[in-house]
């Protein structure tokens, strides 16, 4: 079932991001996802990007669009395993609801407000950076060509030699699995194929994501390289609880049946649909997205 560009309000990316609806339940969310992925990929840093910079004398990391600061804090414990205690850990959103209080974060970890996409950054942020650490950036790009200010903002943050990680899974691979022949997973199925077609309605492109390490050496970054990692099937249901909260936000974006009576999709048919997806999780179909992407690359020297 394919949606069209009348079924689906079009997506604003930062507007999204800087709604009042980002509140609590997406910072739970997010800590959700933090630590799927670690079990997923198993590093905070790449271990050839670890191996690169432990030695810093000071050691400089940027988080960009960090949500809640919680890759940095894990960070910061994970470094003074390895006895290093004077990093400067700094983390950028352009939303800081979700922002712990400073009182609360560990000495050296700093969370400010930044559009990173705004087009100019602050002069002292500037070729200062060890490592840039970029994840879940999917929501915000519409094709491989909106990867380039992305990439540019942190050329820019990063010191000469300095890397680039990014952290990605395609938008738009909804996996559905059933527990066995006679469980169904019509609804979820449904709301996958709803989403998708939503998705290409708007001309938003997911396959820059599967060649995201050619983005970087074409923007001029070194040795660029793409690791894959398949996600754990014992993490399927977190994941499905991870994007059922997701699923619930969107019913936003679909217009109320009194407004719009033709539209294919209305807010209450949504709200309908996903009741009934939700009931097939409890039944023991899950939803994920196959994998995850991280890509490195290195500033030229």
């Amino acid at each position: 079932m394919a949606t069209s560009s009348t079924n689906f309000k079009e997506y604003g990316q930062s507007q999204y991001w800087v709604a009042p609806a980002r509140n609590f339940r997406t910072s739970a969310r997010l800590h959700l996802q933090h630590f799927l992925i670690q079990n997923t990929l198993g590093y905070l840093l790449e271990p050839t990007v670890e191996k690169s910079v432990a030695a810093s004398q000071a050691l400089k990391v940027a988080d960009l669009a960090c949500g809640n600061g919680v890759w940095l804090t894990e960070l910061h414990s994970h470094l003074a395993t390895l006895n290093i205690t004077t990093a400067q850990l700094d983390g950028f959103d352009i939303n800081p609801i979700n922002f712990p209080a400073s009182a609360y974060l560990p000495a050296g970890v700093t969370l400010k407000k930044l559009d990173i996409l705004a087009g100019t950054l602050p002069p002292e942020l500037k070729s200062i950076y060890d490592v840039v650490h970029i994840r879940a950036f999917d929501s915000v790009i519409r094709n491989a060509e909106a990867t380039k200010p992305i990439l540019s903002a942190a050329m820019e943050l990063l010191k000469p030699g300095g890397f680039l990680q990014w952290e990605e899974m395609r938008g738009d691979n909804w996996v559905v699995e059933v527990p066995s022949p006679e469980t169904p997973g019509v609804a979820c199925r449904t709301i996958s194929q709803v989403l998708k077609g939503a998705l290409q309605a708007q001309g938003i492109e997911k396959d820059w994501v599967d060649a995201l390490d050619t983005h970087l050496e074409a923007f001029g970054f070194r040795d660029a390289r793409l690791l894959v990692r398949e996600k754990r099937k014992q993490d399927w249901k977190a994941w499905t609880e991870d994007y059922l909260m997701v699923w619930e936000e969107i019913a936003a974006f679909f217009p109320p049946k009194a407004t719009k009576p033709d539209a294919p999709m209305s807010r209450e048919a949504w709200v309908d649909l996903f009741a009934k997806g939700v009931k097939e999780t409890e039944q023991g179909v899950v939803v994920h997205q196959g994998k995850i992407m991280t890509a490195i690359g290195q500033k030229p020297i």
